[in-house]
């Protein structure tokens, strides 16, 4: 069961011409990175539990999450989060609320669980190298903004 904390954007692509700003390389790099072309590509269910609660029934199990939850990103190539960033249009490096409950009935004599998981938006853009950001590295990065919560309920 999933359910979003905030609702999925109303454009579920970013502007092809949206990309983070070019600054000067730094004095004696060879290469300077910024990301061009970002995206939302999917969402995904976290694997790290970050509530959970059990319980033998009959009973009801409520399990209310309220919890701050990290930005996370992966990249080919060493890109600074400030582009990565600029060009997603929020930050890679913040923390997000996540918010909400979830309820599931145990039946007599069965051992039920609920666990609650993050539930992120991915995101995805290109690595560009040079002064000017002007060349292609072939490289992506790829940023987990966390957006709500995901339920797995069982009994056994």
């Amino acid at each position: 069961m999933v359910k979003r904390t905030e609702a999925p954007a109303e454009n579920s692509q970013l502007s092809a011409e949206t990309t983070s700003p070019v600054a000067p390389a730094p004095t004696g790099a060879e290469a300077f990175h910024r990301i061009k072309n970002g995206h939302w590509i999917a969402q995904s269910c976290g694997t790290d539990i970050i509530q959970q609660t059990s319980r033998q029934g009959k009973a009801t199990l409520v399990l209310s999450v309220d919890k701050s939850v990290a930005a996370t990103v992966t990249k080919e190539i060493n890109v600074d989060l400030k582009y990565i960033s600029a060009d997603l249009g929020w930050s890679v490096t913040s923390t997000y609320g996540v918010k909400n409950e979830s309820r599931y009935e145990v039946p007599e004599g069965k051992w039920g669980a609920i666990q609650a998981f993050p539930l992120y938006d991915i995101h995805e853009g290109e690595a560009w190298s040079g002064a000017g950001g002007d060349l292609p590295t072939g490289k992506r990065v790829r940023a987990y903004k966390p957006v709500g919560v995901c339920f797995n309920q069982w009994t056994q």
